[in-house]
């Protein structure tokens, strides 16, 4: 995926879908590794999602080994997709017609 064919917060599920797939917490190495295969993505950039999802409390953040961070989902799949449901419908005026 090249750079103008990400849209915003695109990259951020993209972290997140890796995170649930894996079985295990994921260092910032393994989760480049399995976001950007052709190489189009920089180490940095995964680190500034990460900052990100960590900073909405979307993704866990705990000390490796030396100084690296292991990094794991906050939540299962399906717990983030109902909150976003249920966030919708609540921000709504008319939560009938938003189902």
């Amino acid at each position: 995926m090249t750079k103008r064919a990400r849209q915003q917060g695109e990259l951020e599920n993209l972290v997140l879908d890796v995170l649930w797939d894996a079985d295990e917490a994921l260092t910032s190495g393994e989760i480049l590794a399995r976001c950007s295969s052709d190489g189009d993505l920089a180490l940095t950039t995964i680190l500034t999602v990460l900052t990100r999802l960590a900073d909405k409390e979307l993704v866990v953040r705990t000390n490796g080994q030396g100084r690296s961070n292991l990094f794991t989902a906050a939540t299962s799949r399906e717990e983030h997709t109902a909150r976003q449901l249920l966030d919708l419908i609540n921000d709504t005026s008319n939560q009938a017609l938003t189902l």
